[in-house]
């Protein structure tokens, strides 16, 4: 009876391991669900939207192939089009009904054509991707973008993008019996070998003799031989059963161990996530592609009803990264070229006459570095058009050194972002609270009358405090409390630099029209921070006749004049950084940063 019992449980344990096996090799579903587009290929660019990527729950794969040049690149759905406003492209989108991903080719729009030509053709290194992507013949990538966000795809803008364009999604395919089945095939398998020896034994216990045999005849005896030739057939039978025990045993455990894994147990049901696991997609070779993180990959899903920041933190940190880079460059071969890549503005200005300066008269000061960052404050303007603004301050690793605080301006979508005023902060400056870089703030007109004093109004009023002081009517309007500008070229600089003039000449200040415009930030409450620029001139002429006047230093290098008897004219430019309180409060306009240096010199008619 025991034998057919371990019989019996033999069969059941074959079974169950066997339906457990079955389960995860011949019966597992798959894993992902694929959907493959195929694009013309006579379009340079092919737009992801996002409602392709959201077919399905979870991470995205794309697998992108048909160019000999493959880029990708992801950002906010907005700006994803706003960038490629103007050329012509293939919306990829998913089927309302099917899921399945469908193409749509959207024409040029010749009213964007100031878009197309405001920047490269090529899509790579645009500051409003988040991360992007460059690989030969084929591309396997996978991301996990929420809501808002889509994907730009493309060869280098001028060949035909990629027409083959795969995007495969997780499936849960977890098998929550196969552990149970295998854990109960064991235990049946167990429960049939315990059966087995105890059968075995009882057995053989039951072939003893129980008592004592009757002598045999003379003659009858068994030989020394035989006894030794049957006590061989049982060891031998006994050898050839462990084997055959000890296979299903080892294959049993092997499974057994094999089905610790998550997939193969119930589990109870997790919080809603929205997402599911990465999958790797084979790649034509038959190796799989790894799934990419990084840090600039969106969390949150884009909220389509208010304006959302100009970049993220991250896209800034990159962004300053690249204007550090250039910076160095630019600085190193004082290439205004090279510098005009990431510089526009009074800046551009400032720093482009700097090197002019420095060809001829090296003791002048070199422009201060831009560190690469810790970034200490960011403050995007939240807006779905352009022109759009950026504010932040950098800190270098050398504390020794201010912090420079950067005013960021993209004119178009395909131009990027370059440094309209470059300010060197004030010691000890604090800035007023700002809105997180999540939220962005809001750029005020130059005329808005939200604050206690227009833009407009700062730039003429500090204006008339450096050229006449103290009897200036805006004295009391801005805080004199640590604006070392005031003292560098206030009027008692300009007085002492009249004492200081032979009788044969003299020397004139005067405020110059500067073609900078005022960029106003709001500030968390409700005042602004604004960066404004001012030019002053400083002219000096012979007044005798016949008697000359000599240039010198910065002036000379920058006019090429050495003596004249006409008199020579040299401008400085003034970046400067404010704090303007709200309308009604009682505090003053503050300086919290200033940079300034020689622009122009020339020789007078």
């Amino acid at each position: 009876m025991r034998f057919i019992f371990a019989i019996f449980a033999f069969i059941i344990a074959t079974a169950l391991i066997g339906v457990g096996v079955a389960q995860r090799t011949v019966f597992l579903p798959p894993n992902t669900v694929t959907s493959t587009v195929e694009l013309d290929g006579d379009v340079p660019y092919a737009m992801i939207d996002s409602s392709a990527l959201r077919a399905h729950d979870g991470k995205q794969t794309l697998v992108l192939s048909g160019s000999d040049t493959v880029f990708a690149a992801y950002g906010r759905t907005a700006d994803v089009a706003a960038w490629l406003d103007g050329s012509e492209y293939d919306s990829v989108t998913a089927d309302s009904t099917t899921g399945d991903l469908v193409s749509t080719a959207v024409p040029a729009d010749p009213d964007a054509a100031d878009n197309v030509a405001s920047g490269s053709a090529n899509p790579a290194g645009s500051d409003l991707w988040l991360e992007q992507f460059t690989a030969d013949g084929a591309m396997y990538r996978t991301v996990n973008l929420p809501a808002g966000y889509s994907v730009i795809v493309a060869s280098d803008g001028s060949q035909p993008a990629p027409t083959t364009i795969k995007i495969s999604w997780p499936i849960a395919n977890a098998t929550p019996w196969v552990g149970p089945l295998l854990v109960a095939g064991v235990a049946f398998l167990l429960a049939g070998l315990v059966l087995l020896i105890l059968g075995l034994l009882h057995m053989r216990r039951s072939q003893r003799p129980r008592r004592k045999p009757p002598a045999l005849p003379k003659g009858k005896r068994f030989s020394a031989s035989r006894t030794n030739a049957i006590e061989s057939g049982v060891r031998r039978g006994r050898r050839s059963i462990a084997p055959a025990i000890a296979v299903p045993i080892a294959l049993a455990s092997l499974v057994a161990l094999g089905g610790c894994s998550a997939d193969y147990w119930p589990q109870p049901a997790p919080a809603a996530t929205g997402t599911a696991a990465a999958t790797a997609t084979p790649g034509a070779d038959g190796s799989t592609a790894t799934p990419a993180t990084d840090s600039t990959e969106p969390t949150e899903a884009v909220d389509d009803d208010s304006p959302i920041p100009a970049v993220t933190e991250a896209q800034l940190e990159a962004i300053v990264a690249n204007i550090s880079s250039v910076t160095a460059e630019a600085d190193a071969s004082s290439s205004t070229d090279t510098l005009a890549n990431r510089f526009s503005g009074p800046a551009l200005e400032l720093r482009s006459a700097t090197y002019a300066i420095r060809a001829g008269y090296p003791e002048y000061p070199a422009p201060q570095a831009i560190p690469a960052g810790p970034l200490q404050v960011v403050l995007p303007q939240a807006s779905d058009v352009w022109p759009k603004t950026v504010f932040t301050i950098v800190q270098g690793d050398d504390a020794a050194v201010p912090p420079v605080a950067l005013m960021l301006v993209q004119e178009t979508p395909r131009s990027n972002f370059k440094v309209y005023y470059e300010i060197t902060l004030e010691p000890d400056t604090s800035l007023p609270p700002v809105a997180a870089a999540s939220v962005g703030t809001t750029r005020l007109a130059p005329d808005t009358k939200l604050l206690k004093m227009t833009p407009d109004q700062l730039k003429t009023a500090y204006a008339d405090i450096l050229s006449v002081g103290d009897s200036s009517q805006y004295i009391d309007q801005i805080d004199a409390t640590g604006d070392t500008l005031r003292t560098q070229v206030g009027v008692d600089y300009k007085n002492a630099k009249k004492a200081g003039l032979p009788t044969t000449a003299t020397i004139d200040f005067a405020q110059v029209a500067a073609s900078g415009q005022s960029i106003a930030l709001a500030t968390s409450e409700s005042g602004a921070l604004v960066a404004v620029d001012l030019s002053e001139s400083e002219t000096v002429k012979p007044v005798e006749s016949g008697a000359t006047v000599s240039a010198e230093g910065a002036v000379k290098a920058l006019s090429g004049i050495t003596e004249t008897a006409k008199g020579v004219e040299a401008v400085y430019g003034y970046q400067l950084l404010f704090y303007i309180p709200p309308f009604g409060d009682t505090g003053k306009a503050e300086l919290l940063g200033f940079s300034q240096g020689l622009v122009q010199a020339k020789e007078l008619p």
